[in-house]
């Protein structure tokens, strides 16, 4: 492959679009007052890195970090946001949320893709919202969950 075409390939690899799935959550979780997206330098470098090493078995990710309180964002109300705009296929995993008013919640919401799984965490504590997106390999996810139940997770990964 000669310089020019490895250039152009890269070129083209950096303007595909994000996955709409998670520019849709991200929209609605940016919309609400009091939250402002946080830029994360690198971020696009970090991805493109991921898509050709796959370290500990995750094949893509992104990641969206906003600050402040977001006000009129719930836990409730991003749970059916994420049923609404994650995309056909994905099941929550995990919905956890905090008793008080403004407390800190947690939803993991999964959809299988080929051999991977493909991931959408989204949390919030009194200050900070993050949103992530990945595809994780299913049988390193499965030596992670195993190793972590028996209280050894980085073992299971080398």
């Amino acid at each position: 492959m000669t310089t020019r075409r490895l250039i152009l390939a890269l070129v083209l690899l950096a303007a595909l679009p994000m996955r709409a799935d998670f520019n849709a959550v991200v929209r609605e979780v940016e919309s609400h007052s009091g939250l402002h997206r946080v830029n994360i330098p690198f971020i696009g470098l970090a991805r493109f890195v991921v898509w050709i090493v796959h370290p500990e078995g995750v094949h893509d990710f992104q990641l969206a970090t906003f600050e402040g309180h977001g006000d009129d964002l719930d836990g409730a109300m991003i749970g059916s946001l994420l049923a609404v705009n994650a995309g056909p296929g994905f099941r929550p995993l995990v919905r956890v949320q905090s008793r008080r008013r403004g407390g800190e919640w947690t939803y993991v919401y999964a959809r299988p893709q080929g051999d991977d799984f493909e991931l959408m965490v989204a949390t919030h504590d009194n200050h900070d919202t993050t949103v992530v997106r990945a595809v994780v390999n299913v049988e390193r996810l499965q030596l992670a969950m195993r190793a972590r139940h028996h209280g050894d997770l980085m073992a299971s990964l080398r």
